[in-house]
This record gives C-alpha cells, structure tokens and sequence, in this order.
C-alpha cells in the first residue's frame, strides 16, 4: 500500500507525505530514550535508500549525524 501511494503520488502530495512521516518519526522518537542502536541490516538499508537521497539526506536523517552517514 505505502509503495502504491508513492507511485501515484504528485511532488506535492510526496512532500506532504515526508512531512507527515518526519513529524511522526519525531514523536516516536521522543518517546524512546538514549541512542537508538541499529543493526548491520538496519544500517545496510538505510544507506542503500538514503544515497539515492543524495545530500537532501540531511534534512531527513534522525538517528546518526549526516557526517556519520556519509562516511
């Protein structure tokens, strides 16, 4: 269902999208304490999506510094 959204979603309704995601990923977030401690997987999968981002990354990026992303 998430990937049918996208592909048939407009720039706009993208954006509206990642700001609705971003605003409850920040909610989440605020609610687990500490460091958020990924697995190999986990990282694997973010940066294999997050490089197709390309330096937009940071605007987005939550659970490590951009500067850590990108090593």
């Amino acid at each position: 269902p998430l990937l049918a959204l996208i592909a048939s979603a407009t720039d706009r309704e993208l954006a509206k999208n990642v700001e609705y995601l971003k605003a409850e990923n920040k909610i989440l977030r605020a609610r687990i304490p500490g460091q958020i401690h990924t697995t190999a997987g986990e990282r694997q999968t973010l940066i294999k999506l997050g490089k197709g981002i390309g330096r937009a990354i940071e605007e987005l990026i939550t659970i490590v510094t951009p500067t850590t992303f990108f090593r």
